[in-house]
Formats: C-alpha cells, structure tokens, sequence
C-alpha cells in the first residue's frame, strides 16, 4: 500500500471511530430542554459530523483529485452491475444499476423497518403524532446523517483503497468498518454488525461501479428515515 493511501486510509479509520466518540458526547448536551433528548443529541451530533465530513471531502480531493473527482458525484444510475451470484445478485441482460438499485432500495429498506421494529419499537406504545411533528428533524437528520457515513465509509474507503487493493476487496473493508461501528448503533448488536456489513458491502460496490453516491446516498437516507422516526415515534 502506497505510503498516502495508508495514511488516508488510517484518516478514514480515525474518523469512523470519532462518530462514536462524539454521539457519546452529544448524548449528555442539551440545547432545548422543550425537545426530546434524542434531537437535542442531533442538533450537535449532526453538524460536528457534517464539518468533520467536509475537511475530511477537502483532504480526499487535494490528495487524490483524479479518484475523488471520479467518484464524488451522481454518476452512472444506470451502469452495468457485475453479478454476486452468492448473495443472489445475478441481473438479467437488459438489467443494470437502475433496476437492481431500484429494487434493493425496496428490499433493504423494509428489512430496516423489520429490523428496527424488533429492535426499537416491539411492545413500546407508539404515538403517531410525534412523527408528523418532528418529521423536519427525520428529513433533516436522516439527509445529513447519511451524508456524513456514506463520505466516511463508504466514499472514503473507495478513494483511500482505489487501485490499491483490488475492486472485489474494497467493500470488503467497508463492510468492516460499517459493521463494527455499528455494533453500538441503531439496529446495534449482532444483528447490526451483520446487517450493516451488508450495507456497506453493497453500497460501496454501487459507487465504484456506478462511479457516483447516487443509490448509496438514496438508500442509506431512507434507511435513517425509518430508524429517526422509530426512536421518535416511542418518546
């Protein structure tokens, strides 16, 4: 591994592991004693992550701009998607990124929704009308949120690892990361670990074939809509 990918790389570790650090923090600050504890951790969970994220975009671009240039965009909806035979993916000829994103978007977000039912909600009462009212924290949190992970893990693996390991073994080393920091998050655990290593296998794969953040922005941001109005929808 070339010396400044192994320090990128490194960075993006650095930086994953931060986000924990700072949720924990972010848990005990309370900027509205009016709103519930879990928007006032975001109110300063959530614009820490996004500066953090940018300096870490500014780096990725100076130190790599051909990858960084190649990969920070919407790219190719519709590219080619190679087959994963073992995990069912195996596309039609006149199948690409756009259909088989289309459909996993489905997919993941109701096993999401599944998941955090068992997880977050299960026997807890639910009060509907909390989501309708905090439903502009959900888009906003779930729109930054995403953001934040996606350029960290997922983005920031592709650029720091690109042409330096194989394509096949980047998402690989996504799916460690994401999983692991997941093992404190929502759905956490086991459980978590698992499914979020999928994720982050799948989702890195969607940017370095598509070249672009489109579908792995897209669903991870529906998938943090269903978690933030779970949490919400049981205070």
């Amino acid at each position: 591994m070339k010396p400044k990918s192994y320090i990128l790389f490194l960075l993006v570790i650095a930086v994953s592991a931060s986000l924990l650090f700072i949720g924990k923090w972010s848990e005990a600050v309370f900027l509205l004693n009016s709103l519930p504890a879990i928007i006032n951790k975001n109110l300063i969970y959530q614009p820490i992550t996004l500066l953090l994220t940018f300096l870490l975009l500014i780096v990725f671009r100076y130190s790599r701009k051909e990858v960084f240039t190649a990969h920070f965009r919407k790219g190719e909806i519709s590219a080619t998607i190679l087959p994963e035979t073992w995990i069912g993916i195996k596309p039609k000829e006149t199948e690409n990124w756009k259909h088989i994103g289309r459909n996993f978007t489905i997919i993941i977000t109701a096993v999401t929704a599944v998941v955090v039912f068992f997880q977050v909600i299960n026997q807890e009462s639910i009060n509907w009308n909390n989501w309708l009212r905090y439903l502009h924290f959900i888009l906003l949190f779930s729109l930054i949120n995403s953001f934040v992970e996606e350029m960290i893990t997922r983005l920031g693996v592709v650029i720091s690892l690109k042409d330096i390991i194989s394509d096949k073994k980047i998402p690989i080393v996504s799916a460690a990361i994401f999983g692991i920091v997941h093992y404190w998050g929502t759905p956490g655990g086991i459980v978590g670990i698992l499914f979020a290593g999928f994720l982050g296998w799948f989702l890195t794969k969607s940017i370095i074939e598509t070249r672009g953040i489109y579908w792995a922005w897209l669903i991870h941001f529906l998938q943090d809509v269903v978690i933030f109005s779970a949490m919400l929808l049981t205070i």
